[in-house]
């Protein structure tokens, strides 16, 4: 029993940690995609914060865990396990989202950057402004497919794109782009959804590999804690 009894507190320990782990990862990925929510929509940024809430949890129930090893007291032991399996049923939820949601990043992310489109430079729309303004000028793209999207926009008037397009920074740098000879070296050309979708993809592919791999490692735990339990309770009924 001692054995099962030192694995389960180191096991706790590391569950503590994976707590952590998820914590963080959670944090990095809500605020990396944040300020992208007019192209990713609530649904992504659902699963990082499920994360995060999760990761809090496991945290508090490793201590209760770790208490209840030390006391060798049965009923916290059961305790545990239950607690482990309601966590480990939330976090597979989370990693099979993520792993769903991978698939339909294309989809999702091209409705919502056309629709943005008409927003661009609009009152009461900074945020969709603000998010292609990043988005552009971090992946070096323009537009949705290509740098001509924003010919059929309000804000492209047939001819114009954004300054967050150009290459060089300059205030009105995006005018007249259309037919314009000099198009390719002063302005970005390929579509911003490619590099967009690819890298949201990979994320979410991490995202649910980290989820499913802690999942894994509370399988063990609920092992170790029910083995334990189980010791406890011979113990006490050959008293």
């Amino acid at each position: 029993m001692k054995c099962v009894k030192y694995l389960l507190f180191t096991f706790n320990l590391i569950f503590a940690i994976s707590g952590v782990a998820l914590i963080i990862t959670g944090g990095v990925i809500q605020g990396l995609y944040a300020q992208y929510l007019d192209f990713l929509g609530n649904e992504f940024l659902s699963a990082p914060m499920l994360f995060i809430v999760v990761g809090a949890i496991i945290f508090l129930v490793a201590f209760f865990g770790c208490c209840g090893a030390i006391r060798e007291n049965a009923c916290m032991m059961l305790t545990f396990s239950v607690l482990l399996g309601l966590i480990f049923v939330c976090e597979l939820a989370g990693g099979i989202a993520a792993y769903v949601l991978r698939g339909e990043v294309d989809k999702i992310v091209n409705e919502n950057m056309q629709k943005s489109l008409n927003h661009y430079n609009q009152t009461g729309h900074g945020g969709v402004t603000e998010t292609w303004d990043v988005t552009q000028h971090k992946l070096k793209c323009c537009g949705v497919k290509n740098y001509e999207d924003w010919f059929n926009t309000t804000y492209g008037a047939s001819t114009n794109v954004p300054d967050s397009c150009c290459i060089t920074d300059a205030i009105g740098c995006g005018h007249n782009m259309k037919n314009n000879p000099d198009v390719e070296t002063r302005i970005y050309t390929k579509g911003c959804l490619p590099e967009f979708s690819a890298q949201i993809q990979h994320n979410a592919g991490v995202f649910a590999g980290v989820g499913v791999g802690i999942a894994v490692i509370q399988l063990i735990g609920i092992t170790f804690a029910c083995m334990l339990a189980s010791s406890i309770r011979r113990n006490y009924e050959t008293v």
